[in-house]
């Protein structure tokens, strides 16, 4: 072997070894719900298709959607947030504080994750 060949092989390990240690970040998990100062991000983190989604915020603003593919997201606006006689959600008046996420899977199975103080009932 050529003293010119083994810079051109350390390349290659150099990339790989980049990689490696990119890919162990990916492993952390990622929260299913965040918010942003104008929208909340819903993730459907699992492998099944979410069906009848109702998105809760501050116990009495909601909003729904009918499904969200594995894998999927869903941006959510704040201001689009209504509660029951039609009040829409204003971030200059009052801060987020809880919410909650529940859906339904093509199983059957119900999925409710919450972010802050979630929902009261």
């Amino acid at each position: 072997m050529m003293a010119a060949d083994r810079p051109a092989r350390a390349v290659p390990a150099a990339l790989l070894a980049a990689a490696v240690i990119g890919l162990a970040g990916c492993g952390e998990d990622r929260p299913a719900i965040t918010l942003q100062e104008h929208q909340i991000t819903i993730e459907n983190q699992t492998g099944d298709r979410w069906t009848n989604i109702e998105i809760w915020l501050n116990d009495h603003y909601r909003v729904t959607a009918r499904q969200l593919l594995p894998g999927g997201r869903l941006n959510v606006p704040l201001d689009t947030f209504v509660a029951g006689f039609g009040q829409r959600y204003d971030r200059r008046r009052q801060s987020p504080f809880g919410i909650e996420v529940t859906a339904r899977t093509d199983r059957g199975k119900e999925i409710r994750i919450e972010w802050g103080k979630g929902r009261r009932r």
